[in-house]
């Protein structure tokens, strides 16, 4: 039972010097100040306290202020649920009175995390957001509030671990508007769990183990993909590949049919091209170089084409013959100034190429380009092989006159 008092109420103020026990509830005002003596709780705004200590206000009322006052605007922390908070009872307002308008965690007298009056959350460092200036030279993590940045920087170890357990699969996907555009993840191969990384279909495994990179499936978490996958496009090619040994193309006899020698034709159309080898240098070279531009040695695409249609042949049935068609559009790209501050670095005014693979996905405008090619290995088997049996037959004929 809440203490009353038996006297009329005296309603000048009360100065009490002793101590004062109270083993009953008490309440001041109703709900401005309530002890639940029962259950050892205490309401601020409440006569119903649900915890230890039970602070309510009414809609858009501040809660609790911790620390400061509203003319120095020092506040240390503060709870409301107005309407200019993000959510109800949100940390509205929380200023260091060194550094308003900055919220900063420390542990052992030093800052471990803060987030700037721009909302950008630092973790290690208190200097400004991470760009590709200040990332290289300070320790910690960044946020960017905007989203634009997250970056994290370290001495002397790793600067990112991340870590699936049991199954294979994705460790790390990347999204464009929602979409899944690529992932790095991890699959098991001979026991062995290995890193892979692709897009969609389109990926490369990494055999540590037998020190090799093979295509893989990132659509299936890294399974192997055999005879699927190219080494650059018609269009986007590589330029020269080192290694020390060839290309090892498959030639197992379990794995061909159609096994035939050449006819009349082939054999007409191998002579022509035998003789349609020439010296020549790429036009880009000698833009590049001049006169100092190297000369190759081989054939016209064109040229061979046509020997084949001379002899009553289709060059697009043979696979030493390849004509590629894709789509590309040109777009003037303006030049950036440089903004140290905001980590954007100069790049001069540039023509970009775009290119598509196909008339449906070019945009309205976009141009048409061919490019024929050759594969040497199948032509210079093409050509020899004609000239192998010429030779035969050269030699049965001498073999039958000198016979005579």
């Amino acid at each position: 039972m809440a203490y009353t008092g038996k006297k009329p109420i005296d309603h000048t103020d009360v100065t009490q010097s002793q101590s004062m026990n109270v083993t009953d509830d008490l309440t001041v005002d109703t709900n401005t100040l309530y002890v639940d003596s029962t259950n050892n709780r205490v309401g601020v705004g409440t006569s119903s306290p649900s915890a230890t200590l039970d602070v309510e206000g009414s809609s858009n009322s501040t809660y609790l202020i911790v620390g400061g006052d509203d003319s120095s605007n020092g506040r240390a922390l503060k709870f409301t649920s107005s309407a200019s908070a993000s959510f109800n009872g949100a940390v509205h307002t929380i200023n260091a009175p060194s550094s308003q308008g900055v919220i900063a965690l420390s542990t052992s007298s030093a800052e471990r995390m803060r987030i700037d009056s721009s909302g950008n959350l630092l973790v290690g460092h208190t200097g400004s957001i991470f760009n590709n200036i200040n990332a290289t030279s300070t320790v910690g993590t960044s946020y960017s509030a905007n989203g634009e940045i997250f970056a994290c920087s370290s001495e002397s170890s790793g600067v990112m671990f991340l870590n699936r357990k049991s199954s294979d699969g994705a460790i790390a996907t990347f999204r464009k508007d929602g979409s899944t555009v690529g992932s790095i993840g991890v699959a098991n191969k001979g026991g062995i769990e290995r890193l892979y990384i692709g897009s969609e279909y389109t990926g490369l495994y990494f055999r540590d183990q037998s020190n090799a990179i093979t295509p893989a499936n990132p659509n299936g978490n890294g399974t192997d993909r055999d005879n699927a996958i190219d080494l650059g496009f018609s269009s986007v090619r590589f330029d020269d590949i080192y290694a020390t040994n060839g290309t090892i193309q498959t030639s197992d006899r379990n794995e061909k049919e159609n096994i035939a020698p050449m006819s009349d034709a082939e054999i007409t159309a191998a002579k022509a091209i035998g003789k349609l080898f020439r010296t020549f240098k790429w036009k880009d070279a000698v833009a590049e170089k001049g006169d100092a531009a190297r000369t190759h040695t081989g054939v016209i695409a064109q040229d061979v084409q046509q020997a084949m249609t001379d002899a009553g042949l289709d060059a697009g049935n043979y696979a030493f013959f390849i004509s590629s068609t894709w789509w590309e559009t040109q777009t003037e790209v303006p030049a950036v100034e440089a903004d140290e501050e905001s980590g954007i670095e100069a790049v001069d005014a540039y023509t970009r190429t775009d290119t598509y693979d196909t008339a449906e996905e070019a945009p309205e405008g976009a141009t048409e380009r061919t490019r024929l090619g050759i594969r040497y290995p199948e032509l210079l088997a093409f050509v020899g092989a004609a000239t192998e049996q010429r030779l035969a037959s050269i030699e049965q004929r001498l073999n039958a006159l000198e016979g005579n």
